[in-house]
């Protein structure tokens, strides 16, 4: 939409005025190019119709409708009212304009700490809203300016931009200049077919170049990245295939270690099995060699004592604390006779009148 020019302001002298500029980026522009992908910069003036008085940025090549430059700028303030802000496409005849918008000044003066940060819309030649720059505005030494705390932090915040009529008329020129100058050059090309089809040639080639050169470096950094993913995968099979194979052969020695202990343990109970009647059969030679020791100790001097001692014999022996006794032995003990219920070694408190699990009354 149009406005009128704003009313200019006076300063007063506190050292030189001035406007910071930084502008970061713009996104969403229309797209003026018609073969590849255009290359903008911006341009900035508080006089649009002094040529020389404009600070542009660098040009991003082939960033298309997205540039970003973050570059800054300081322009000395005159009372000025307006800074006119022009986005080009470099171009090898004429550079074609994108964008355009006045920004009043007023907005940053009364901006906390007289600076803005802003996303503003901009315009095409024809007047139709078409994306936005993105800037951080300051202004330096400006009376009235609003010095509270606050600018360039945080989040940007909408901005109030429009369209000058004037500077329209002359974004309007530059575009039909343009237009002449391809017009021209598709004349020039062919008066001089020839020349002009080699520089065609030229700058379609050179243009083709530089696409499969991005496109080239393009292809080598996804396969790049694939490569790396694909090591990155590879370590970790490897990985997770070390830790399994370390776990079954944990498993598997342990397995054996159980076998192990399990096979000394039969081959322990085998020993015992094998040497327990040996063990028990000494015993009951003592017992009986015992026996025939007391026998010749109190029956030497006669037969007939003999005679009584195998009497004895038979009707049962005395029962001793020790050695063993197997079952259906019969023993003598407090004056009574018991015989064995089970095989045992005998122990001092395993008495027949104590033990009735290993002796019974007969």
């Amino acid at each position: 939409m149009l406005h009128q020019q704003p009313p200019q302001y006076q300063y007063q002298q506190q050292g030189p005025p001035t406007l910071a500029i930084t502008a970061h980026g713009a996104q969403n522009l229309i797209d003026v190019e018609a073969f590849g992908k255009q290359d903008p910069y911006v341009q900035f003036s508080l006089d649009f119709n002094n040529v020389k008085s404009f600070q542009k940025t660098f040009v991003h090549k082939n960033a298309g409708k997205n540039p970003v430059w973050n570059q800054s700028f300081n322009i000395p303030l005159q009372g000025e009212p307006e800074l006119y802000l022009e986005i080009m496409d470099d171009e090898i005849t004429t550079d074609a304009p994108i964008a355009f918008a006045a920004i009043p000044i007023n907005q940053i003066v009364h901006a906390p700490g007289g600076s803005l940060n802003g996303i503003f819309d901009v315009y095409t030649p024809d007047g139709k809203q078409q994306g936005q720059i993105h800037l951080t505005l300051t202004a330096h030494n400006v009376p009235g300016q609003n010095m509270a705390y606050g600018g360039q932090g945080g989040a940007p915040v909408r901005g109030t931009s429009h369209i000058s009529e004037l500077h329209q008329r002359r974004m309007k020129s530059l575009k039909n200049k343009e237009r002449m100058a391809d017009v021209g050059t598709a004349a020039l090309g062919g008066i001089l077919a020839v020349g002009a089809g080699f520089l065609a040639n030229k700058l379609v080639n050179d243009h083709n170049r530089e696409e499969e050169a991005r496109k080239a470096a393009e292809r080598n950094a996804q396969q790049e990245r694939e490569r790396a993913e694909a090591e990155r995968r590879r370590l970790e099979e490897e990985r997770a295939n070390f830790a399994r194979t370390q776990s079954e052969e944990q498993a598997r020695f342990q397995q054996q270690q159980a076998a192990f202990q399990q096979q000394q343990q039969q081959y322990q109970q085998q020993q015992h099995n094998q040497y327990q009647p040996q063990y028990q059969q000494p015993h009951q030679g003592g017992y009986e060699h015992h026996d025939r020791h007391n026998r010749h100790d109190s029956d030497s001097d006669s037969s007939s004592d003999s005679d009584d001692s195998c009497k004895k014999s038979k009707k049962g022996k005395k029962w001793q604390p020790y050695g063993w006794y197997s079952a259906g032995d019969k023993v003598k003990y407090d004056g009574r006779k018991y015989i064995c219920l089970q095989g045992h070694n005998a122990q001092g408190d395993w008495a027949p009148t104590v033990a009735h699990s290993l002796w019974r009354c007969d």
